[in-house]
């Protein structure tokens, strides 16, 4: 019970960080928020962190509480960069362990995957594709990512960053996602 209590208050905790964050980056000038790549990667990979604690995995997908998450990349090294500086990060007892997939890292073994929009579209369907019906995570970035079966898609809507989520493709994942974290976001159901 104390431990629920403790996960219960580091949750409360990231839900704050995160709207802060979210709050910060939306009240910056447009033209100086997206003007530079790392920091829109640096953003967008405390996000993604966050999304990491605001989703449940299925219970036989780690077979002891302290195994880590593999969270993967697709992109260049601007994102490279800014992944790197979360690898290490905690989410309850689990470490989150980061791995560049353009460097011949094997998806498969990755329980997130993050595909940038430099990546080609065709790599992107095929991860996206081998990933059907796993417990993988799979956020993007482009206009068709959500289409093709993606879990959470960024997007910028008047000069600000948002995102979407396709409940549908994170049940058929077999992940469930806070409701918290489902209110921040633009809800597309029935794709795929």
């Amino acid at each position: 019970m104390i431990f629920q209590r403790k996960i219960a208050v580091h949750r409360v905790k990231n839900l704050a960080a995160l709207l802060v964050a979210l709050s910060i980056f939306m009240a910056l000038p447009s033209e100086r928020a997206m003007a530079r790549e790392v920091d829109e990667y640096a953003v967008k990979a405390a996000f993604v962190l966050n999304f990491v604690r605001f989703t449940l995995w299925p219970e036989n997908q780690f077979t002891k509480d302290t195994d880590s998450y593999r969270l993967c990349f697709m992109g260049n090294t601007n994102v490279a960069k800014e992944f790197a500086a979360i690898n290490g990060k905690k989410n309850g007892e689990r470490n989150i362990y980061v791995h560049d997939l353009s460097s011949g890292e094997e998806y498969s073994k990755c329980d997130i995957v993050f595909i940038s929009r430099k990546t080609d579209p065709e790599v992107s369907k095929q991860i996206i594709s081998k990933t059907k019906g796993k417990p993988v995570l799979i956020i993007g970035e482009t206009k068709e990512f959500i289409k093709q079966g993606g879990v959470i898609n960024f997007f910028s809507k008047g000069n600000r960053l948002h995102f979407e989520i396709n409940t549908r493709a994170a049940e058929k994942q077999g992940l469930k996602l806070s409701s918290r974290l489902l209110k921040l976001a633009v809800i597309v159901d029935g794709l795929q």
